[in-house]
C-alpha cells in the first residue's frame, strides 16, 4: 500500500517540482528537449547493455552455468528502460543508476537476497500449513439417479 502511495502521489510531485525548477533555469523548450535527449540516450544504453547481458547469459548457459546474476542484471536493465521512458528527471536519474554496472551489481545483489529471503519464508510457511486442519462444511450427495 505504501508503495502505491509513493508511485502515484509522491513521485509525480517530485517530477513536477523538478520540471518547474528546470523550466525556470533552462526555459520550456530546452527542458522539453532535455527530456527527449535523456530518453534517447537512455534507450540507446538500455539496448546496448541489454544485448551485452543477453550474450553473457547465452555464454553462461553454453558453459553449463546458471545465469542468475545475468538474469537479475537483465531485470534491472528492463526496469531502468521503463523508468527512462517515463518523462521526468527523477525517474531518469534512477533509470541511469540502473545502467551503471557498479550500481546495477548492488541492486541485483539486493534483489537476489530479497528473492532468497521471500522463498525461504514461503517454504517455512508452507511447512507450517501442512499440519493445519482445513475447516469447512460438506454435504454428502448420492450419485444415483433418482426417479
Amino acid at each position: 500500500m505504501i508503495y502505491l502511495l509513493l508511485i502515484f502521489i509522491v513521485l509525480p510531485v517530485i517530477e513536477i517540482s523538478l520540471f518547474i525548477q528546470f523550466g525556470d533555469a533552462l526555459g520550456t523548450v530546452n527542458t522539453i528537449l532535455l527530456i527527449f535527449l535523456t530518453a534517447g540516450i537512455g534507450l540507446y544504453l538500455v539496448r546496448q547493455q541489454g544485448f551485452h547481458t543477453l550474450r553473457k547469459m547465452q555464454s553462461e548457459i553454453q558453459n553449463q552455468e546458471l545465469p542468475v546474476r545475468s538474469l537479475f542484471d537483465g531485470f534491472v536493465i528492463l526496469i531502468s528502460g521503463i523508468l527512462l521512458l517515463i518523462p521526468g528527471f527523477f525517474t531518469d536519474a534512477i533509470g541511469f543508476m540502473g545502467l551503471i554496472p557498479v550500481t546495477r551489481f548492488f541492486i541485483s545483489k539486493a534483489l537476489i537476497s530479497l528473492v532468497i529471503q521471500n522463498r525461504s519464508n514461503f517454504a517455512y510457511r508452507s511447512k507450517q500449513d501442512i499440519n493445519d486442519p482445513i475447516e469447512g462444511e460438506f454435504e454428502e450427495m448420492d450419485n444415483k439417479d433418482e426417479n
